[in-house]
């Protein structure tokens, strides 16, 4: 029984060895994917942008041999001593086309450089906290619930607060980390996502798997786990006791 036991484990082991192998290489492949097509629209880009100018250039180098041009037959028209001639041929050199506009640069086309990086940026920061929330709660092997704050801990996420949601009497400092309710309305901007009628603030990032976090607070707070959907204009929160969850030694939370 002992040995088919033993080969039992050889064989779930060398399963999810193969199948956690191909999932990372579809991952790997998706990335490079997207790096490729990421690269090659701003390669397009960079030649779009480049032929407008070029265009430009050879334009404005055409406008330079024109003028050059007229400036010689004017010259040579001041030569003349017929002086109707020299009125008719005056009329039509002087007229100059309108001249071509030349920016410095393009705000749009570096707004748009620094867009792109901004995203792959944004998109990179996500893949790398989904990862290593992966690596933490759902690749390690199963310890059992946790005890001790060293155990939670394993857990821990940093809480970082969504001005949008939140209520106009609370006040977000602190990067966003900090809430405090004032007696005087905040000036936000109108979102959809604003809490109306009870004072709350969601958090910014969603929450996915076994989460932890520790809240410093002064007087009574209401902490609770919510849908991003939640109704902004309910009127109250089924909040969890943290207490229920977990009662550690020293009062931290």
């Amino acid at each position: 029984v002992l040995q088919e036991e033993v080969e039992t484990i050889s064989l779930s082991t060398d399963k999810a060895l193969r199948q956690s192998a191909k999932m990372f290489k579809d991952l790997i492949s998706l990335i490079q994917k997207k790096s490729s097509e990421v690269k090659q629209q701003i390669r397009s880009k960079q030649t779009f942008e480049q032929n407008r100018v070029k265009e430009l250039q050879e334009k404005i180098e055409q406008e330079i041999r024109d003028l050059r041009r007229r400036n010689t037959e004017l010259q040579q028209l001041s030569l003349t001593e017929d002086h109707l001639h020299f009125l008719k041929s005056y009329s039509s050199l002087s007229h100059l086309s309108a001249s071509t506009n030349v920016p410095t640069y393009n705000n749009l086309t570096l707004q748009y450089f620094e867009d792109v990086t901004a995203s792959v940026s944004r998109t990179r920061d996500k893949v790398k906290a989904l990862l290593i929330g992966t690596t933490k709660a759902d690749i390690l092997l199963p310890q059992g619930e946790p005890k001790t704050r060293d155990d939670f801990l394993k857990y821990s996420c940093q809480i970082t607060l969504d001005p949008n949601t939140a209520h106009t009497l609370m006040s977000l400092s602190n990067s966003n980390r900090k809430v405090t309710l004032m007696s005087r309305n905040q000036s936000y901007p109108s979102h959809p996502d604003k809490f109306l009628d009870c004072q709350q603030v969601l958090r910014r990032e969603g929450l996915t798997g076994r989460c932890y976090w520790e809240v410093k607070c002064n007087g009574t707070v209401g902490v609770a786990v919510a849908y991003k959907d939640i109704d902004c204009g309910m009127h109250f929160l089924y909040f969890y006791d943290v207490w229920t969850l977990w009662r550690p030694s020293k009062s931290f939370i």
